[in-house]
């Protein structure tokens, strides 16, 4: 039986290269390139016959690209012989779409879980789903991962004084009331009112919960645009709040997300390494790796 190998896909080497280092699992030897059609191609170069093998891939962007190629990867080491693919996916994509919101829609995150699976994997491990529900999506054991105790070191480093956390809606409260449990922080929510006028429907948000202390920590899982959080900011400021900072788990950082975080009152931003960003340029941001949390589950599945 050949040794374990993690298999870094191309949408994040820089973390795949960090969790080989701490897990002491060296990187497979693959080869991937595209025709000139866009048409993806893999290659094995490795024997992994009867070999447990990883495969770190994330569905960020190009979304579509990154699925196809894990998808090709994990078929790949299935003929070459490997015994148990894991497929370790830091940032799930079409996670937003883990249900039908009206008729006629897909349930995209379902159709992504399949396409995966059926290309030979035999486990999964991901990390902090935009809905719990999307672990019952794989018919794959499923290895849950979160990052909020990560981020929650590193703002404890801060030394911060009598922190709030935030959730920038109701549906992210779970998640910040997690995050408040490892701080020992209060919660406090933003909610969306639509109040209708003569002639328009007006948005307004309000808070529920006891801001005390200068500084709130908003906790959120994807930043996209940017625009829930910078507006969820804009509220706290105007209710007085000296300091913002923001922890999120997956930066994806679509369109105009920087600039939007750049002129907004955020003081700081932490998020982690799921989403690769070697070509981030903020002063704002600071990148909080989640490679000794990946690295520890990979060595335990050995």
């Amino acid at each position: 039986m050949n040794s374990p190998k993690i298999f870094a896909g191309s949408s994040n080497y820089n973390l795949t290269k960090l969790v080989s280092q701490k897990s002491k699992i060296p990187l497979g030897n693959i080869e991937l390139g595209s025709f000139s059609d866009g048409e993806i191609d893999v290659w094995i170069k490795d024997d992994i016959n009867n070999s447990s093998v990883f495969i770190l891939q994330s569905n960020s962007t190009p979304v579509n690209n990154h699925i196809v190629e894990l998808s090709l990867i994990a078929d790949a080491l299935k003929r070459s012989g490997a015994d148990k693919i894991t497929a370790v996916i830091p940032y799930f994509g079409y996670s937003r779409k883990e249900k039908q919101n009206r008729p006629g829609e897909p349930i995209s995150a379902k159709v992504v879980a399949d396409l995966i699976t059926s290309s030979g994997i035999s486990k999964v491990i991901c990390l902090d789903l935009h809905a719990d529900a999307i672990v019952g999506f794989f018919n794959v054991p499923v290895i849950y991962l979160s990052a909020l105790e990560t981020l929650a070191k590193r703002i404890k480093k801060e030394n911060l004084k009598s922190p709030v956390v935030v959730a920038p809606d109701v549906g992210g409260v779970k998640r910040a009331r997690n995050f408040a449990s490892y701080l020992n922080a209060p919660l406090a929510v933003i909610e969306k009112h639509r109040q209708v006028s003569a002639r328009d429907q007006i948005e307004v948000l309000s808070i529920t919960g006891e801001l005390i202390g200068d500084t709130a920590i908003i906790v959120d899982d994807i930043i996209s645009t940017g625009g829930t959080i910078t507006e969820s900011a804009e509220v706290l400021k105007k209710k007085g709040v000296k300091k913002i900072i923001v922890c999120a788990i997956h930066p994806v950082f679509a369109g105009y997300a920087i600039k939007n975080i750049e002129k907004s009152p955020i003081d700081k931003m932490y998020v982690t390494d799921s989403i690769d960003q070697k070509n981030l340029k903020s002063k704002k941001i600071e990148i909080v790796s989640i490679s000794d949390l990946i690295a520890n589950c990979l060595i335990q599945e050995l």
